[in-house]
């Protein structure tokens, strides 16, 4: 039997090591087709499905390499010292971008709000369109599109408004000192029953409570609750028209002012 060989590499090994690239080759297709389509039943975002995906795949290619190394001959344990250094040379130069990619898959992992949501995020409101590896995105009420690392996001309280189906709305209003508490509640409750989109069912009625005893007003608070999506229109509806409703009761509202006696 001849033998040939390259330097430290033999024709053999060489040969036996194509056949295993072409085994693993195959096996890392049917593996990575296996692991997709139980990403796809899961109900993870596609964002973490797709860095699912991307590490199983990682993960094979170094098996690979570790594998077809030990056919030519080269010491694994030497490759593997290399690839060690060369990851922590790697993750020290990448610092800030890793604990966003890690905070981003905690974000996807725990899902503490989705795509289509409103939340606030630290002093930033909007309606989350991206849930990134790297940054989660905003568009504004205003139209600006922020885009907020996820290392931010993970480290900010975060206020999401629209998991709950409903969503309370609180107008404040400065009465005068000679306006009967009754006759206010009335006419405030009149002014959000007579809205459509304000809900009137037993537990979640529109209501009127004495807030604050100011130093030239009364303030009233009032209080209901609106489907999510009717929240904005309902808010400002009513707190437009709740002037014409005191009016009728012959109420008016109050403002700051100074009272200054002239002594003689």
């Amino acid at each position: 039997v001849l033998a040939y060989s390259i330097g430290s590499f033999t024709l053999g090994g060489l040969l036996s090591a194509v056949l295993v690239f072409i085994v693993c080759l195959a096996a890392i297709k049917f593996l990575s087709r296996l692991v997709a389509r139980a990403l796809e039943r899961s109900r993870l975002e596609g964002a973490l499905r797709a860095f699912v995906s991307s590490c199983v795949k990682a993960v094979l290619w170094v098996i690979t390499a570790l594998i077809i190394a030990d056919k030519l001959g080269i010491p694994s344990a030497s490759l593997v010292a290399a690839v060690s250094v060369a990851g922590l040379a790697l993750s020290l130069s990448l610092q800030d971008t890793l604990k966003n990619v890690f905070s981003g898959f905690t974000l996807l992992a725990t899902r503490p709000f989705s795509s289509g949501d409103y939340v606030d995020i630290g002093a930033t409101g909007g309606t989350v369109t991206a849930i990134g590896l790297f940054y989660t995105t905003l568009t504004t009420p205003d139209g600006k599109e922020v885009s907020i690392p996820n290392s931010e996001v993970c480290a900010s309280r975060v206020t999401d408004y629209t998991r709950e189906p409903r969503r309370r709305a609180e107008l404040s209003f400065d009465l005068g000192y000679d306006c009967e508490p009754e006759a206010v509640r009335r006419a405030l409750i009149a002014a959000a029953e007579a809205d459509s989109r304000v809900i009137r069912i037993e537990g979640a009625e529109p209501t009127v409570v004495l807030s604050a005893y100011k130093a030239s007003s009364v303030c009233y608070l009032l209080r209901f609750w609106t489907l999510n999506g009717d929240y904005w229109g309902a808010y400002y509806s009513v707190n437009e028209s709740a002037r014409e409703y005191l009016a009728r009761e012959g109420l008016s509202m109050a403002y700051d002012r100074l009272e200054v006696k002239v002594l003689k």
